[in-house]
């Protein structure tokens, strides 16, 4: 999930950073005092404020604190929002345009909770924002060109977990085919989020496919939901835990997809 691919307004206010933040706050605080200054002359009394100058103050006022505190407060530390560009999350987020397969365009945008995994670990089945490593880049091809983009999964596994990604035995793709499944310690995992059944991982899903996958300390198993059309930890390997941002939380826009994310 890159959020730098949307050049929306909101996108490119959420990617404002601390020294723009701080700069914009001093810019409007200088504007304040210079409104501030400016006098309106009325007969047998002392110069005042002008009235809408004093409220061009006042709604500035305002912008700072509200800024400083989302900008330098609760972004950093609590909340923050994000979008979904892409369809690898699908049907739980969506994020796909109107074309042959979709009558409309749907960017679900959310609410992503910083805070929680500074006092606990992410669990399996939580949806996670992270910063992917840069193998994770599958728009570059130039290693040297490669960027650690913003991504969206679903946690599969944890340290200590064994991973594997196999041929299910009963499950069957939409074609009739033998579906994949994943295999966590063994017993295959029973997953009613995916949009539908897996089909067999290209050649480049080297890690944990066919085989198992031990998670050492500090590492974590990703994948998409829309497991047909995912980049994830099947491609580019296991995640770091440093790498975690926050645990998706909620769907604030569009106002028809409100609700909380499982």
């Amino acid at each position: 999930m890159p959020p730098t691919t949307d050049t929306g307004v909101g996108e490119i206010f959420a990617s404002l950073s601390v020294g723009m933040i701080t700069l914009i706050a001093l810019a409007l605080t200088m504007l304040r005092v210079l409104l501030l200054s400016l006098k309106a002359p009325q007969p047998g009394k002392k110069d005042d404020v002008h009235p809408y100058a004093r409220a061009v103050a006042e709604i500035l006022e305002s912008l700072i604190i509200a800024g400083v505190l989302v900008f330098l407060i609760i972004r950093p530390f609590f909340v923050q929002a994000f979008f979904i560009p892409s369809e690898s999350m699908e049907l739980t987020l969506l994020g796909h345009d109107a074309g042959p397969q979709h009558a409309d365009t749907v960017h679900d945008h959310i609410f992503v909770n910083k805070l929680v995994y500074r006092y606990s670990e992410p669990k399996h089945g939580d949806i996670i924002v992270f910063r992917a490593p840069p193998e994770a880049d599958g728009e570059h091809i130039n290693p040297a060109e490669k960027k650690e983009n913003v991504l969206i999964k679903r946690l599969i596994g944890v340290p200590g977990d064994r991973i594997e990604v196999k041929q299910s035995g009963h499950l069957k793709t939409k074609d009739g085919a033998p579906a994949y499944a994943v295999y966590r310690n063994g017993i295959e995992l029973n997953e009613p989020y995916i949009k539908e059944p897996m089909d067999q991982p290209g050649p480049n899903a080297t890690h944990g496919v066919n085989h198992e996958l031990v998670l050492p300390p500090g590492r974590l198993f990703v994948m998409g939901d829309n497991r047909n059309d995912s980049n994830d930890s099947r491609y580019w390997g296991t995640l770091e835990r440093t790498r975690v941002i926050g645990k998706a939380n909620f769907i604030f826009f569009p106002f028809n997809r409100m609700r909380v994310i499982h």
